[in-house]
């Protein structure tokens, strides 16, 4: 009898996901040239491209891509249109390795659509046009959140009840989610921050910790009422911070020759969090997003830098400044 349950429980195990992501799905233009810097055009100048990309981008779909690669059993949820647009972003993902079931593509939607200007530095500036691509609560596949161990919640595009109901029917399921919200999410201040208790993790950039007026530092552990388990700060360039009720670090950055920056947050994401899925501590799981982070600018695009399991040991082997917060 004890075998039967034993068996009954490895195979529950392998048909659950690692990781679920949910975020968008955007279909990425991308020009570089030697004439930019961005900051001086001029108007009715004519500017020669020294390359041009066209690639699936957004949140949901990029780190979707970066979980696989590292081994996770992932699926994604993102909303995209039937347009041309939106056919190429699929055709795209179906070159990635997860489940693709949660893939919302409706008839008459129109996809989202960027253009990435991308300077010699790999500094850029984005165009973004939204298209009819949010997730709405009619739309979410809702049986997914009983199919996942982790959740993995990128922009979603302003709905933040959408989000606060998600996020209270994953921990339900004791799932544990991470969130990286939008900008749009963001606006809503007041509603986000009330899920924020609710969060095993919470990453956030610097400018976007500041707008929230999110206080964190080396007495996070003392004062963790009402927040995440842990919070993740990136810099960019700079490195990171973590601040956790079981410790405060910081990591500094691999030293790369930036092509294109597109993408780094993502990256830096899906590496530390596929870390987490490992059961890896944290310094390691650190690591590995810097790593991650730090391969993704050194290509134009968002998804081709990022490692599998094979490449990331590579960066794994190399010194990288790590240390406690005090």
């Amino acid at each position: 009898m004890i075998c039967i349950f034993y068996i009954i429980f490895l195979i529950f195990n392998f048909l659950m996901y690692d990781i679920i992501s949910i975020g968008s799905a955007t279909f990425d233009v991308f020009i570089k040239s030697k004439k930019f810097p961005l900051d001086k055009m001029m108007v009715g100048e004519k500017i020669e491209a020294e390359e041009f990309l066209c690639a699936s981008g957004g949140g949901g779909s990029n780190t979707a891509a970066g979980f696989s690669r590292m081994g996770l059993n992932t699926a994604c949820i993102a909303r995209f249109g039937d347009d041309l647009f939106g056919q190429f972003v699929r055709a795209d993902l179906e070159k990635e390795s997860f489940d693709k079931k949660y893939l919302l593509q409706k008839k008459g939607d129109v996809t989202d659509y960027s253009t990435i200007l991308v300077n010699p530095d790999g500094s850029r500036i984005i165009l973004v046009s939204r298209g009819k691509t949010r997730i709405e609560q009619s739309d979410f596949p809702w049986e997914a959140l009983k199919e996942t161990k982790y959740l993995y919640i990128a922009s979603l595009e302003g709905n933040v009840d959408l989000l606060e109901k998600v996020v209270n029917l994953a921990i339900e399921q004791s799932v544990k989610v991470i969130l990286n919200p939008g900008s749009r999410e963001l606006k809503e201040k007041e509603k986000l921050t009330k899920i924020f208790p609710k969060l095993f993790g919470l990453i956030l950039n610097r400018e976007e910790a500041d707008s929230l007026g999110l206080k964190v530092g080396p007495a996070f552990a003392e004062a963790s009422a009402g927040r995440p388990e842990m919070v993740i700060i990136t810099s960019g360039r700079q490195g990171a911070k973590l601040f956790s009720k079981e410790k405060n670090l910081l990591v500094e950055s691999f030293q790369v020759k930036a092509i294109d920056e597109t993408g780094a947050g993502d990256a830096f994401s899906s590496g530390f969090v596929s870390g987490l899925v490992k059961g890896w501590n944290l310094e390691k799981s650190l690591k590995l997003g810097m790593a991650d982070g730090c391969s993704v600018v050194t290509k134009i695009g968002a998804k081709p830098g990022l490692l599998n399991e094979s490449e990331c040991k590579d960066w794994l082997s190399k010194n990288l400044r790590i240390e406690q917060i005090n």
